[in-house]
């Protein structure tokens, strides 16, 4: 583990931390990087290698694909034009995006897409690929939100009623950021690079539409292909088309929009609080095992997890594929984790593995 960039004294259980990235199965992971925050400044570390075939060492700067960590980004944009009376979040999305979704679906309310209880249901391995092989063949296609979107809704819904569950997944942010579209005239990229990116001078973020290069240092994202003789080959996917979750960032870039939004620089009052306004309803296929142990833990985009050790933290998680990240705070923002990891299982955020990452990051 290569301890770098560390600025004042900060432990937070530094020792458990190293030995939570460093315990990655080698096979499985090719590099790590993590940065751990608080009042006396930071510490970055890394692991493994950002390039197999050259040895390169992971940057410490280096910049990763989010993900599903766009969402909160959606999120806060579709918030924002909230408190601009742009949007009703208790309206009907058919409202505002007519012929969108079909006819005989029930009203949804717009704030039901931001905090998964919208009852849309998600994509399949029939509507895109999913098995290692397929995911090389097809990496650069481009799947408009629209399409997406279309597809999705051809599948049975999963509960009947809106706001009445909550399951995670991708569609209602499909929806999300093509109502932020409507309502602008512009694509959602460029609402958040305009309303979130340059207000917080995140200079090393990026909100691509098609462009399937990481710009700047980086590590390489690989998949396990399987091979005829029962192994397999790691195939370089770290070029692939952005998708709706195609962000691109750095840890110290996320630290900082975590702070901000959790300061309250990016929204007002009213809509701050629905960051962490978790829906007192079942999740569904929930168990005892889950962060809401069977009931809803997911806000506006934000999750709540409270770890084994009994620390409550907020944040979010994401993958595609060849990178797994995740950016988490305490409420009072004194102790902050943003990490990524590229797997070589095709994307995925193993829980296990997160749940030890967050439970080092925030020993007491």
């Amino acid at each position: 583990m290569r301890v770098l960039a560390t600025a004042g004294h900060v432990d937070h259980g530094k020792s458990t931390l190293v030995r939570a990235l460093t315990g990655m199965e080698p096979d499985r992971v090719t590099g790590v990087l993590a940065r751990v925050s608080g009042p006396a400044g930071h510490w970055t570390g890394t692991y493994g290698t950002a390039d197999i075939v050259t040895g390169a060492p992971v940057p410490v700067d280096g910049r990763f694909r989010l993900g599903s960590v766009t969402k909160i980004f959606i999120a806060t944009v579709m918030l924002q034009l909230a408190a601009e009376d742009r949007v009703d979040l208790g309206q009907p999305v058919q409202r505002y995006l007519p012929g969108v979704l079909p006819e005989d679906y029930p009203p949804i309310p717009v704030r039901t897409l931001l905090n998964f209880t919208s009852s849309l249901p998600e994509l399949t391995s029939d509507d895109l690929p999913t098995i290692p092989g397929g995911i090389v063949e097809h990496r650069f296609d481009n799947h408009p939100l629209a399409e997406l979107v279309a597809k999705a809704v051809q599948h049975e819904r999963p509960f009947t009623e809106p706001g009445r569950m909550q399951v995670y997944g991708a569609t209602g942010y499909y929806v999300a950021a093509m109502l932020v579209e409507n309502l602008t005239g512009h694509t959602y990229q460029r609402e958040i690079t305009t309303r979130i990116l340059q207000p917080l001078h995140l200079r090393e973020t990026t909100a691509p539409r098609t462009d399937t290069t990481i710009h700047g240092p980086h590590s390489h994202g690989y998949i396990a292909v399987p091979r005829p003789d029962g192994g397999s080959r790691l195939i370089d996917i770290t070029e692939q088309n952005p998708g709706a979750g195609g962000m691109i960032s750095t840890t110290a870039d996320l630290d900082r929009f975590l702070t901000a939004l959790f300061r309250g620089r990016l929204l007002p009052p009213a809509e701050q609080a629905e960051l962490f306004d978790i829906p007192d309803v079942p999740y569904l296929g929930g168990t005892a095992d889950d962060p809401g142990q069977g009931r809803a833990y997911y806000a506006a985009g934000l999750m709540r997890v409270t770890l084994p050790n009994s620390v409550t933290v907020w944040g979010k998680t994401g993958t595609t594929f060849g990178y797994t990240d995740g950016m988490f705070t305490t409420r009072d923002l004194r102790r902050r984790l943003v990490y990524s990891f590229n797997p070589t299982t095709g994307g995925g955020n193993d829980l296990a593995l997160v749940t030890r990452i967050l439970s080092a990051a925030f020993a007491p």
